[in-house]
């Protein structure tokens, strides 16, 4: 796993080198995120994948695994895949971890890169309530993952409410530093933080939700047992 951006010529804009910018509680990392990292990777062989571990969610519960946890979790799931970086810089916060201001510091600490953040459908469905969610254009583009049940008329119109242009092909998005947005489509994934921390709590299979190592890792250190 890469701990620095090796930004090549085929994910250059001018003098912006352009990395996927994706966050959540991976409260656990599970094969839905995985298929996600995967389908990124198929986007660009070679653009640089930085997940950034949410460590207090504004708009949920507190997560159920330590932040360190979490994180040892992601490490092994991401080892065997190139240009991942593993970003920790949330925790370092005594405070929410806003999206803004995340961006905000990655621009401070790398001027010449542009910032393509990495959202569900279901995620953007709520982008009203999201922190000074109305700048968020002025900082990175989007890149919108499809989602089963979730309204995409009120996803385009959110999406343009907060000032991003749809494009249509993801080449397209490095044609400006941000303010683009383009629709991923994916295989609808079931997977669910909640759904599964319940089904580790049953007992119940888990091959078709979590890697192999995921859950050795979890019955190890048992966790989500109530």
């Amino acid at each position: 796993m890469s701990q620095q951006s090796a930004a090549g010529d085929n994910h250059t804009t001018g003098n912006t080198r352009f990395e996927f910018v994706f966050g959540g509680t991976f409260d656990p990392v599970h094969l839905g995120h995985q298929a996600i990292l995967s389908a990124l990777r198929a986007l660009s062989p070679s653009l640089p994948i930085r997940l950034i571990p949410c460590a207090i969610p504004p708009l949920k519960a507190q997560p159920h695994c330590q932040f360190e946890q979490r994180v040892a979790m992601l490490k092994l799931v991401t080892d065997n895949i190139t240009e991942v970086i593993l970003d920790t810089q949330e925790k370092l916060r005594d405070k929410p971890s806003y999206t803004v201001e995340t961006l905000e510091n990655l621009a401070q600490e790398y001027p010449c890169h542009g910032f393509i953040l990495v959202m569900g459908m279901d995620s953007m469905a709520s982008l009203r309530d999201w922190h000074e969610w109305q700048r968020l254009s002025q900082l990175c583009h989007l890149l919108i993952i499809n989602r089963p049940g979730t309204n995409e008329m009120k996803v385009k119109h959110l999406s343009a409410a907060a000032g991003f242009n749809r494009v249509s092909s993801f080449k397209a998005l490095t044609t400006s530093d941000q303010g683009n947005a383009f629709w991923l489509n994916m295989a609808e994934m079931s997977h669910s933080s909640t759904q599964i921390r319940e089904a580790i709590n049953k007992g119940e299979p888990l091959d078709s939700l979590l890697s192999q190592s995921v859950i050795e890792y979890i019955g190890k250190n048992h966790l989500y047992k109530e």
